[in-house]
């Protein structure tokens, strides 16, 4: 009989659980193979625009110098969520149930919570993930702040996003001018600020919820938006992550952008009160061909290491303690989505 709870067991159903999608790290930061270190290697990547050189054909060629870019190695940030199952979790009705249980077992109950805590589990580390990315394209940085039995600390990975990709809008620049401003020339001016400095076209444009509404309703924009991309299901909007609207492509004089609102939330751990993933007043602009990557470091856990499982994205493990005799159920992690081609983000608040 399979033992649910075996960590081999879990581990397999972990990998084919089908999660929900992630708009900002499906987009921007693919998963890179986990490493089997505790550190990973963070390459900031600066393109440049560089001529071939001319040289008479009867001399030797003119050695190319790689283009440089700098390394720094990080530790990401530790995620180990768990949660704890009693037996009175599984005798009791369940949410959702009937008082009738329909000829389910006990052991049918523990399979079922089992699989809705692993969900939940997961859910909270590509949430985070999620929460990671977005950090990284409107600052720049990730700020973590990390929770230890000697004292927290906080842990900033600074990606060098230059000062001219951060931008604060003001007086008739503002979107909310809709005589003065002009949202396409300043969008089409940071485009080429994008193509200049990292050497690729930028093709997403982000938008939290009040810039989205200046934008749609903005007398200089209205007639810009394309529908036909939805139209012609090159875009299945019907796919699109939870909170995730498609409004359309921007089809202007060297603009070509798929502009999206995101409505998604998180609940701040200091706070306890919701917030936007996405700033409500920021666009963002970006291109989703960039180099960056989510990096996994190594998992950090005996039974992981001896089992040869450590250079994995997500760890589950369950254990049960002699007093209280409790289910533990726990999924770790270490994720870093690394902006590694910095060049390719804008990040600008349109609206005061």
């Amino acid at each position: 009989m399979i033992d649910i709870f075996d960590t081999r067991t879990m581990l397999e159903a972990v990998e084919q659980m089908k999660r929900p999608r992630r708009f900002l790290r499906d987009l921007c930061f693919p998963p890179a193979a986990p490493a089997d270190t505790e550190t990973v290697d963070i390459d900031i990547i600066k393109g440049k625009r560089r001529l071939a050189p001319f040289v008479s054909p009867l001399s030797e060629g003119k050695r190319v110098e790689d283009i440089g870019f700098s390394t720094n190695t990080i530790k990401p940030g530790y995620i180990k969520p768990f949660k704890i199952t009693t037996a009175q979790q599984l005798l009791n009705r369940q949410p959702g149930q009937t008082i009738y249980q329909g000829g389910q077992s006990i052991e049918d109950r523990a399979q079922i919570k089992l699989g809705e805590d692993l969900a939940e589990l997961m859910d909270m580390i590509d949430r985070r993930e999620e929460w990671m990315a977005a950090k990284a394209m409107d600052t720049g940085a990730i700020t973590m702040k990390i929770k230890a039995e000697t004292g927290d600390k906080t842990v900033t990975v600074d990606f060098l996003m230059a000062s001219s990709h951060k931008v604060t809008l003001a007086g008739n620049d503002l979107w909310s001018d809709t005589v003065n401003s002009d949202p396409l020339t300043k969008l089409r001016s940071l485009a080429q600020l994008i193509s200049q400095d990292s050497g690729l076209s930028p093709d997403t444009l982000i938008l939290g919820t009040d810039a989205a509404t200046a934008f749609l309703n903005h007398p200089k924009v209205k007639d810009m938006l394309n529908f036909r991309r939805a139209d012609m299901g090159e875009i299945n909007v019907r796919e699109l992550p939870n909170g995730v609207s498609y409004l359309g492509q921007l089809r202007a004089p060297s603009l070509f952008l798929d502009v999206y609102t995101y409505d998604e939330w998180f609940i701040d751990e200091d706070t306890s009160t919701e917030g936007p993933m996405v700033p409500v007043k920021k666009a963002w602009m970006c291109c989703s061909r960039c180099a960056c990557k989510t990096l996994y470091a190594v998992i950090q856990d005996m039974e992981a290491i001896e089992g040869g499982q450590a250079a994995v994205t997500r760890f589950p493990k369950s254990w049960i303690p002699k007093n209280p005799a409790v289910r533990h159920l726990m999924v770790q992690s270490a994720p870093l989505p690394a902006l590694l081609q910095p060049d390719c983000f804008v990040s600008v608040q349109v609206l005061a």
